[in-house]
């Protein structure tokens, strides 16, 4: 379980530093996406807690419940956060870029059915 979760948030920060769109997607272009593997990333011209609660508000619209939220960094500038709806698992990432700039990530966890 501990080598599935370093897995994952490497794999994270790896894809923190891939490159990013300019425009965010809509909620339901995010339903039909997410079908396995990082499916969306771009940037936002806010803040990191802006881009949370964007990003939150997004979610729960969609009807996922927040499982897990991971704050990282010495100084908290990106965060990790579970979501879950009807079996199916997102994984986010949210990153600071700059003061008035963040990134973000979206993935399916893909589950091991050996």
């Amino acid at each position: 379980m501990l080598s599935r979760a370093c897995s994952i948030v490497l794999g994270l920060l790896l894809l923190a530093f891939s490159a990013v769109t300019d425009e965010a997607q809509s909620a339901n272009e995010l339903q039909k996406k997410l079908k396995g593997g990082w499916q969306e990333s771009s940037q936002m011209d806010v803040t990191l807690t802006a881009a949370k609660i964007r990003l939150k508000s997004r979610f729960e619209r969609e009807g996922y419940l927040l499982k897990h939220e991971i704050d990282m960094g010495k100084h908290n500038e990106s965060c990790l956060m579970l979501w879950e709806k009807n079996g199916r698992q997102v994984i986010l990432m949210v990153w600071r870029i700059d003061v008035n700039r963040t990134g973000y990530s979206i993935g399916e966890v893909k589950h091991d059915r050996n």
